[in-house]
């Protein structure tokens, strides 16, 4: 359907940020307004406590009039990216962004150069300048020591599009260069594989599709080897490099250093989940003998296990299906989410021009605004679940904080979503009187463990064992990288899959190597998801409202501090030890529902 087609009822109302283009407009020109009025000599900050508050005052207050006008010119974008009046909108507020971020860039560089004391000292001068922005200010300076003199701090900005190249240059090469031929589908015709179509074939039912698409790819990638190689230890050595620069002791710590994470936490989560693997072999016995394979290849791994029955809803049976399952979490939830719903918080069906997949956006003093293409299959009723998570985390911390504290790190930002979706499976399970959708609901949730931790993990792992190969002086060589990851694979299926020689080339086509030890935040979004879920559920004494307690955070804790508040410690192994209980629990409760007759 075309915009202009779909009901206002199923479209988002963005009257609440602003009433009309002509309100955004005022609002542009206000925003320009506050940029130029910004301290225009930021030295000035640091002549007493009362300017240090005016100038943070000034930062947070810009910083929300750009965040709106941004927000409502994105999410009219998105609703249709043909409009040129959005376009132009988003045009002009990604300009105006550009210019703001240049304008307070300097902010953080001349704030370090006080001295803890000289802080402290304006914190005691001016008690409201720590009530209001002490947590702020105080992360600030946990860059001190890696922040470099004003001189050396141009030249690394500088080089920052250089410091690029690899990832860009991976980018251009999978995206655009790589021809990866052709194979016969299901129905024997010939067609073109390409990096996005091969995980649609590794999913056939056809095993010589499988096969094909699996050895032909990989055929592709092995001839580009040495140039993925030097990539990857392009991209590491820069890392490395930056690093030392900044005085962290090494990459790792330097990548963790922005979520209060350490280098021994990272491995206690590695060390933590690949001491479990038993279960995940036991998925893997199970995933073969469902399928009534002999030996399970590569290729096999990624079949699902029960493609269950296939229903179908209606948005408004979407909304209750949600509903129904975050009951959970008491009324309060329940009826802030569906005044939500109500509200027009969500943007439901597809439309030409409308951005794919799905969202939650907004800003501090908007909605918690969803982006949905909602067309009644099982994955969407999850996808709402999983966005209504993400908005009511939003929602929580934008009314319990102040505008500096209103929002939340990435790091923590999966959780909220992720036990929304399981708490709806679960849900789902309990009133599902139907087998086969049982047996679907069950394996959906087997494949998001299996690729969410373990899959996860070893690229963890295999990041860790490269870059401190790298950092020992080893030299990362095609040949190096690909024996280092096939004795990982070795190591995650234990000889319950065989582990066709293809697969050592795998590493080649994992994008995220080149986003600096990323991989295992998606590890820690379900685990700790899982854990949160499974205390809920066992009704423990406080789990509800510690887990209330840690939406309503915002950004006045750490990240790992604020997961302590629901419950969750990442510096022992009881919460790795409780996602892999209840991905053991799932494997039982399939095994028994499938034996039955």
């Amino acid at each position: 359907m075309l915009r202009n087609e779909i009901e206002t009822k199923d479209t988002w109302d963005l009257t609440p940020l602003f009433a009309d283009t002509a309100a955004w407009e005022a609002a542009y020109q206000n925003a320009e307004k506050a940029i130029k009025a910004f301290p225009p000599t930021m030295e000035k900050m640091l002549d007493s406590a009362q300017d240090l508050y005016a100038a943070c005052k000034s930062l947070v207050e810009c910083s929300e009039q750009i965040d709106r006008v941004y927000t409502y010119s994105h999410l009219r974008f998105s609703e249709d990216t043909t409009n040129n009046e959005a376009r132009q909108l988003m045009g002009r507020s990604q300009n105006l962004l550009t210019v703001f971020s240049e304008t307070i860039a300097p902010f953080d560089t001349i704030l370090l150069t006080l001295e803890q004391e000289q802080l402290d000292g304006f914190f005691k001068d001016l008690p409201a300048l720590e009530q209001e922005y002490g947590i702020m200010l105080r992360n600030m300076f946990r860059y001190k020591p890696h922040t470099l003199t004003k001189a050396e701090e141009q030249l690394m900005a500088a080089f920052s599009k250089e410091r690029a190249t690899a990832e860009e240059t991976y980018e251009s090469l999978t995206s655009s260069d790589l021809k990866f031929g052709t194979i016969r589908d299901e129905d024997g015709q010939e067609a073109e594989l390409t990096d996005t179509n091969y995980a649609m074939y590794m999913r056939s039912s056809d095993r010589e599709v499988r096969k094909a698409a699996f050895t032909t790819l990989y055929r592709t990638y092995d001839q580009f080897r040495n140039t993925f190689a030097s990539l990857y230890a392009g991209q590491i050595e820069s890392e490395k490099v930056c690093a030392k620069v900044r005085h962290y002791g090494s990459a790792l710590e330097a990548s963790l250093f922005p979520d209060h994470m350490t280098p021994e936490i990272y491995n206690n989560i590695i060390d933590s989940i690949s001491g479990h693997l038993d279960v995940l072999f036991r998925y893997y016995r199970l995933k073969r003998r469902v399928l009534g394979l002999d030996e399970m290849h590569m290729y096999d791994i990624y079949i699902p296990l029960n493609e269950g029955e296939k229903r179908r809803f209606t948005y408004p049976e979407a909304v209750d299906e949600v509903l129904d399952a975050v009951s959970i979490f008491g009324q309060e939830y329940v009826d802030i989410l569906r005044k939500g719903y109500e509200k027009r918080w969500v943007d439901v069906y597809p439309n030409t021009g409308k951005v794919g997949g799905a969202f939650s956006g907004g800003c501090a003093t908007s909605e918690p605004y969803i982006l949905l293409n909602f067309q009644g299959l099982d994955d969407d009723v999850s996808t709402l679940a999983h966005e209504s998570g993400h908005s009511m985390h939003s929602y929580f911390t934008r009314t319990n904080n102040p505008l500096q504290y209103a929002d939340y790190r990435i790091f923590v930002a999966e959780v909220p979503s992720t036990v929304n979706e399981l708490v709806l499976a679960y849900h789902r399970l309990e009133h599902s009187d139907d087998r086969n959708e049982k047996l679907g609901i069950l394996g959906n949730l087997l494949d998001l463990y299996k690729s969410t931790i373990y899959r996860q993990i070893m690229f963890a792992e295999f990041e860790r064992e490269t870059h401190a190969m790298s950092e020992a002086g080893e030299v990362l060589t095609a040949d190096l990288l690909c024996e280092k990851y096939y004795a990982l694979n070795q190591k995650y299926f234990g000889g319950e899959v065989v582990l066709d020689d293809e697969i050592a080339r795998e590493w080649m086509r994992v994008p995220h190597f080149y986003y600096n030890f990323y991989v295992y935040k998606y590890a820690i979004g379900l685990t700790a998801a899982s854990h949160i879920v499974r205390r809920i559920r066992n009704h423990e004494e406080g789990a509800l409202e510690s887990y209330f307690r840690f939406l309503k955070l915002g950004s006045t804790k750490d990240p790992i501090e604020s997961l302590k508040v629901a419950g969750v410690d990442m510096t022992k192994t009881d919460v790795f030890d409780s996602a892999v209980e209840m991905f053991d629990e799932l494997i039982t409760e399939f095994e028994k529902l499938y034996e039955e007759q």
